[in-house]
């Protein structure tokens, strides 16, 4: 029963991965032209000849059109909601699925879809498909629309999801463009007030598309109209992946030409992530062990390292912590140390102040002996508060 199932040794494996790149954003946010030019990188990188094609499918009254002349090797195709006799044909998973089965006809290295949002909430979309079918079951009787409503997605989902698959099995490359609708903030938080697709709730952007096609990308970005073109919110990116998307940088055809590298064996990728894994490792040895490690790395190390220093920052700052209690396993030495900040800076006068060390005279004792890095941060605490009674700006 298994004798067709063959396990293939990785050595042997040598054609390219292929690359799906998600790109969401908001109108001015620089979707369209960063995706050609990240799929001109792609197709050169690719196929190693200048001026490789790029497909384009442009659902979007062929706004694509509008740089033909700065991407001349651009093919496209005008995918409306009609055909050529203005009969209705929507948006349907199908007709996407033979989109992508011509462009492999076509041995394009690369295809642009923008915008891929039609395929969810366009005419005979997702969302459309989902309200249709839910019309049919109900016979009209609102009353039964929340009842059968996931006995609609069961009918619709499966079509769908056909349609991922063939995206993720595509022989060609691909980059998906989708709309992204900004999310109302909690002003109390200056988080998202709502959930969103990207389960995230510091990205104010909620892309226009399935929840789970984001994650099945190679890479997911989303733009920002604020700095248009700049992947400034990663929402998928691997460790390989992090130096070429630098949410300060619009993205640009060496982003492509790396990416296409990595398909084909040829980058730095798993050397990159070996050097974040060990920043990571280093990080969690504490802020005076990194930050000695960090001094003996060169530029383009330190350029990559710099992609996940937030994250070193963090973890640097739990190890140090982590260490302050290490001999106290119950955390005392954290709480004293907490305990005397906090009335240090709750002191109103310099009698206040003189008042909170004496009152912890023997607690300070220990810390001195115990654990002097606490003792230091006590004492500066003491000195900025003393500077700021005095009236001395610090």
């Amino acid at each position: 029963m298994t004798a067709h199932i063959r396990f293939i040794p990785v050595t042997e494996i040598t054609d390219p991965l292929t690359i799906t790149l998600g790109l969401s954003g908001a109108s001015g946010s620089g979707k369209t032209y960063s995706a050609l030019l990240v799929a001109r990188g792609i197709a050169e990188g690719i196929t190693g000849t200048k001026g490789a094609p790029i497909g384009i499918v442009d659902t979007e009254n062929r706004r694509a059109l509008h740089y033909r002349e700065a991407f001349p090797e651009m093919v496209h195709y005008d995918m409306q909601a009609v055909d050529e006799n203005g009969n209705m044909v929507g948006f349907g998973p199908e007709r996407w699925i033979e989109v992508i089965d011509a462009a492999e006809a076509a041995d394009l290295p690369v295809l642009v879809i923008d915008s891929f949002s039609h395929a969810w909430e366009g005419v005979g979309g997702v969302l459309d498909l989902h309200a249709t079918t839910l019309d049919k079951l109900t016979l009209g009787d609102d009353s039964k629309r929340n009842a059968l409503s996931q006995l609609a997605w069961a009918q619709v989902k499966p079509r769908y999801r056909r349609l991922i698959d063939r995206i993720v099995r595509a022989k060609t490359n691909i980059v998906i463009c989708t709309r992204a609708k900004p999310v109302m903030q909690d002003p109390k938080t200056g988080l998202n007030a709502r959930k969103t697709k990207t389960r995230r709730p510091d990205v104010p952007w909620d892309p226009a598309a399935d929840g789970d096609l984001i994650f099945e990308m190679t890479a997911m970005m989303i733009l920002d109209p604020a700095h248009p073109g700049c992947p400034v919110y990663q929402i998928k990116c691997a460790d390989q992946f992090k130096p070429l998307f630098d949410p300060r940088r619009p993205l640009g055809e060496e982003v492509g030409r790396r990416m296409a590298a990595w398909a084909k064996g040829q980058e730095e990728a798993e050397k990159n992530k070996k050097l974040l894994d060990l920043a990571r490792e280093k990080a969690r040895e504490g802020t005076e062990a990194f930050t000695r490690w960090w001094q003996a790395l060169d530029k383009p190390r330190r350029a990559v390292v710099r992609t996940i220093i937030d994250e070193c920052k963090s973890l640097a700052k739990n190890a140090d912590t982590a260490s302050m209690t290490d001999d106290d396993p119950f955390g005392t030495a954290s709480a004293v140390e907490g305990v005397i900040v906090s009335a240090i800076e709750a002191a109103q006068s310099l009698d206040d102040l003189r008042g909170v060390w004496a009152s912890n005279e023997s607690d300070l004792a220990r810390l001195e002996t115990t654990d002097p890095e606490a003792y230091g941060r006590i004492v500066r605490a003491k000195d900025r508060r003393k500077a700021e009674l005095e009236g001395v700006l610090v």
